[in-house]
């Protein structure tokens, strides 16, 4: 929608621009050769100096982009400059800045023996829900991770968090990133579409090293915690447990 958008905006700009070529063929016969048409030098605060250059170059008009001072210079009939000046006052304009998303992941541990360890009060209902849809009764929450970019980008962190069970026999080794997270609005609420989201463990155990991988894409309510995945442990009765909460930072 945002690219049609664009498409259409730029359609009415250029309208003046085409109005003046055809304006030119009509009149053929006395019309100033190229050679003799005015020059303008067009100074370019915001937008990309050669896609400009590309655009009016479409109306017939000889343009000389230069990037480092960030001007245009535009051989073309006064009326087609006059035109130009017009479309560029509203193509040159700054664009809004980019919002920050933040993104929160907290890793659950969870196995059938004992009972629930230390959770945070904000994670309570999401354990209860958990419960009645596992068979497992044991939850601690293994770490947190999180990770900030601008809308429509991704991002990675890594590093380590405590043992992942009583028969670990080192800490966890965490790999998480996201290909891009982007905001979708609606008129009723805001969301952060997740694409590609990776979360990778290794940790060792009695029984040797493992390694566990939640992968999936998600579109996550700003401020709901949601159940990304689970992946088993130790192939027993033990599963470390994903879940996502996202915010927009204005």
């Amino acid at each position: 929608m945002k690219i049609a958008k664009v498409m259409i905006a730029s359609l009415v700009v250029l309208l003046p621009l085409m109005a003046q070529k055809e304006k030119t063929e009509e009149s053929k016969g006395t019309e100033v050769l190229p050679q003799n048409w005015p020059v303008k030098m067009f100074q370019v605060k915001y937008a990309d100096v050669n896609r400009l250059a590309n655009l009016f170059r479409a109306f017939g008009a000889t343009v000389q982009p230069d990037t480092d001072l960030r001007a245009l210079s535009v051989r073309a009939p006064k009326e087609v400059l006059a035109a130009i000046e017009e479309s560029l006052q509203r193509l040159d304009v700054a664009q809004p800045p980019a919002k920050n998303i933040e993104i929160d992941a907290y890793l659950l541990a969870a196995s059938q023996q004992g009972v629930t360890g230390s959770i945070p009060p904000d994670l309570d209902p999401v354990v209860k829900q958990l419960k009645t849809i596992f068979n497992y009764r044991n939850f601690r929450l293994l770490g947190t991770l999180a990770l900030r970019g601008r809308d429509g980008s991704g991002g990675t962190v890594s590093g380590v968090l405590p043992a992942i069970s009583t028969d670990s026999t080192r800490p966890t080794v965490y790999f998480f990133e996201t290909r891009s997270a982007t905001i979708v609005s609606d008129s009723k609420e805001r969301s952060v579409r997740i694409d590609q989201l990776e979360l990778r463990l290794n940790f060792g155990l009695k029984e040797g090293n493992w390694d566990a991988r939640i992968h999936t894409s998600i579109d996550v309510h700003e401020g709901q915690k949601v159940v990304v995945g689970k992946a088993n442990i130790d192939n027993a009765d033990n599963a470390l447990i994903l879940v996502l909460t996202a915010k927009v930072i204005e």
